[in-house]
């Protein structure tokens, strides 16, 4: 049955009650082969746990793994080639067992060095086929490693650029047919197409951060997506500001496909009040009309002057260049890092997140909680996306 509003999703909580502070690592996969997606997330170097969709209120919680070298960076995928989702967190992968899933899956480490990784992603940097890993944070350079066939050994890396604390993106930028990198203000050619030479090159700046919050990692810090957003046939940029109250989401026009000349076109707020840190980035058509569509939502940890809300931005005219804000969700819940994709199986999206860290005074009593939006009437299932 059609959508009466495609932007219409009724919230439910995964977990009202998640124990301590600091969670990132979000991931959506198909952990048990059961054709649904299952939520992973995990603590700042401490534990990961996935959920189990069982019913809207009701999702099993099992730990997928323990002392994550990791910030908020992480990514599912089969690791070790034996059809089973494994997944990696700072410089370390857990391998999934199968089941019977009553033990966290082993960790191997690959680069002990590594740590406190922020973004973490999966690309075909080289060209050969296969999955690579590419990871940043202000604790160590952008790099990316390549997994060896025997992936219980370490992994060589090759370098990118120099750190920031976060924003990076994967996709074609120069139109060559290979995965550049984009690094908040920058992006770095893949000169020869297969990850062994980087040439940096401006993107434009992202949004300062305002007077009354300049901590260190505030400064060049956003969530970013490679896609087409005009319909043109080259590749742009969205970005929300991640880490500061008041910031912007944006997308940056790859003007003649080469990544050399940019336009920025700011997509507005439905109101002026000052909102709190846009730590999430989702691209994908969420109203079935064949463009891109946005979502992102607002922290809790860095906070507006109202309660936190979650928001689509609505593709109006399908080339980016009039914007609708749909509020999603006003419940005084934050979200983080979330991510979107089938977790019950009926053929549509849902979107799932949770914090970093509570506000006293929201919603669920000032607990840590996570969370799950799911669309509230039947529609055919989205195929156009561009999720990070």
């Amino acid at each position: 049955m059609a959508r009466v509003d495609p932007f219409a999703y009724r919230h439910q909580y995964i977990d009202r009650d998640a124990e301590g502070t600091n969670y990132g690592q979000t991931a959506l996969a198909d952990l048990d082969r059961d054709g649904r997606a299952e939520f992973i997330t995990g603590r700042q170097f401490g534990t990961i746990y996935w959920y189990d969709f069982v019913a809207p209120d009701r999702w099993e919680k099992h730990v997928l793994g323990l002392d994550s070298p990791s910030d908020v960076g992480g990514a599912a995928l089969d690791v070790d080639g034996d059809g089973w989702v494994d997944f990696v967190a700072g410089g370390a992968w857990y391998r999934n067992p199968g089941p019977p899933f009553d033990s966290p899956f082993e960790r191997i480490v690959f680069d002990p060095e590594l740590s406190g990784v922020h973004d973490l992603l999966i690309g075909d940097v080289d060209g050969d086929g296969r999955l690579d890993v590419i990871t940043l944070s202000d604790r160590s350079n952008l790099r990316w490693y390549k997994i060896p066939s025997d992936p219980r050994r370490p992994w060589a890396h090759r370098d990118v650029g120099p750190a920031v604390h976060a924003g990076i993106a994967l996709g074609d930028l120069d139109g060559d047919g290979d995965l550049d990198i984009v690094r908040t203000d920058i992006w770095f050619e893949n000169v020869r197409g297969d990850g062994t030479e980087w040439v940096p090159h401006p993107i434009g700046p992202n949004t300062p951060p305002p007077p009354d919050w300049r901590p260190d990692f505030a400064f060049s810090a956003t969530k970013a997506v490679v896609c087409d957003m005009n319909r043109d046939g080259r590749n742009d940029i969205v970005f929300t500001d991640a880490e500061i109250p008041g910031g912007k989401v944006w997308w940056m026009e790859n003007v003649d496909g080469t990544g050399l000349v940019w336009r920025r076109h700011e997509i507005p707020n439905g109101d002026p009040v000052r909102r709190g840190a846009y730590h999430s980035l989702i691209v994908r058509d969420f109203d079935g009309d064949g463009d891109l569509d946005v979502f992102s939502c607002e922290m809790e940890a860095v906070r507006g002057v109202g309660t936190p809300r979650w928001f689509i931005w609505e593709n109006v005219d399908g080339r980016g260049q009039e914007w609708r804000e749909h509020v999603i969700l006003d419940a005084n819940l934050g979200g983080h890092e979330a991510v979107a994709g089938d977790v019950d199986g009926d053929g549509l999206i849902e979107i799932c997140s949770k914090l970093w860290s509570p506000r006293p005074d929201n919603a669920n009593g000032g607990r840590l909680h996570v969370d799950a939006l799911h669309p509230e009437v039947d529609r055919k299932p989205r195929t156009t996306d561009c999720d990070s």
